[in-house]
């Protein structure tokens, strides 16, 4: 009887032995701030960079993590195709997060777009959401309010607009847009502005250079017409189309 047991101790101690030596390989490469080497190894492009992030990937997805704003960071996914599960709305959670939270509900971005958020009230620590493009994730350990993934929802949605041709895209970058508001240190990009500044038109600054300006190529600028639109947004002339002292605000454009 006790060489059984010492059989089984014996054997329970191999296995243990064992499953310590076998380790599950890890299916992400740590791309740094290389987005295209994270895009090659993906296989699709995720236009959206920012300062200071950090991107790894694998076959058929993107993670992006940059700061959120002073205090911590958020992670942003991307997969085009994904097995699991879909709710109601067609979205699917592709966070990697399996924490249970108190809060696990759909909300609605400008009325439009539904999220699947889970977290605690006011403060959500995973967000996903469907979209043309593919299928998106929003993670902050320390949590997101409504604005912040409204902010960071714009964010995306902006980089992936079709508008614009694949060389813009994969050229844009968070970082070129050198003016631009903020929303709680959340960037939102200047370009969702709705026309161009008559202010701006009265002081010699074309509706070209405004345009390509905002998406963060200054090519078609003199350094004149730079500076004047880094001081209109600076001002935040932009915030009140109502009192920017200009009496129209929107100049006529040949868009």
């Amino acid at each position: 009887m006790k060489r059984i047991s010492y059989l089984f101790l014996f054997i329970a101690i191999l296995l243990l032995a064992f499953n310590k030596t076998i380790a599950i390989p890890n299916p992400w490469t740590d791309c740094k701030d290389d987005i295209s080497m994270a895009s090659n190894i993906a296989g699709f492009n995720l236009p959206l960079r920012v300062k200071n992030y950090n991107a790894r990937a694998m076959k058929g997805m993107i993670e992006i993590t940059f700061p959120l704003n002073k205090r911590h960071n958020v992670t942003v996914r991307k997969t085009e195709s994904y097995e699991g599960n879909a709710d109601e709305n067609g979205i699917k959670d592709i966070s990697g997060n399996y924490n249970s939270y108190p809060v696990n509900k759909t909300i609605w971005i400008e009325k439009a777009v539904p999220f699947n958020v889970r977290g605690e009230k006011n403060k959500f620590h995973v967000a996903n959401f469907a979209a043309e493009t593919g299928y998106y994730s929003l993670y902050s350990e320390k949590g997101m309010k409504i604005k912040h993934i409204t902010a960071l929802y714009k964010l995306l949605a902006e980089a992936e607009a079709p508008r614009y041709s694949e060389d813009e895209k994969s050229s844009y970058t968070i970082e070129q847009l050198q003016d631009s508001r903020r929303i709680d240190d959340i960037v939102e990009p200047v370009y969702t502005q709705d026309c161009f500044p008559r202010t701006l038109e009265k002081k010699g600054v074309t509706f070209n250079c405004f345009e390509r300006a905002n998406l963060g190529e200054d090519s078609a600028c003199s350094l004149s017409e730079i500076k004047m639109i880094k001081e209109y947004y600076k001002k935040g002339q932009n915030k009140d189309p109502l009192n920017d002292g200009s009496g129209e605000f929107c100049a006529k454009s040949d868009r």
